[in-house]
């Protein structure tokens, strides 16, 4: 979660919005780690996983990014250190795209 924190403070200024979705009610420790992690990006509830079917979530994490029709360009699942650095370079890449065309 805080990688997605840092990525919503890089990208702040540009045409990207960093959203995270749960997959059910939210349960008490979830809200005191989004707290805990100063999380001011949208944190959306899933709990008919409609969003889930819709980007082929399987596991969790799974990060997805989209671009601004909702076409899934990029899919992770899991989580390591430094998958931030290439979440940003994939932003960029599609922020290049849209910025081209």
């Amino acid at each position: 979660m805080p990688h997605l924190v840092e990525l919503a403070a890089q990208f702040a200024h540009r045409p990207v919005t960093i959203v995270s979705i749960d997959s059910g009610e939210r349960s008490e420790a979830a809200s005191d780690l989004l707290d805990e992690h100063h999380v001011r990006h949208p944190v959306l509830n899933d709990e008919g996983r409609e969003v889930f079917g819709d980007y082929g979530v399987a596991g969790v994490p799974t990060t997805v990014i989209i671009d601004h029709a909702g076409r899934l360009m990029f899919r992770h699942v899991g989580f390591s250190p430094g998958m931030e650095e290439r979440f940003a370079r994939e932003i960029e890449t599609l922020l290049g795209w849209i910025e081209e065309a």
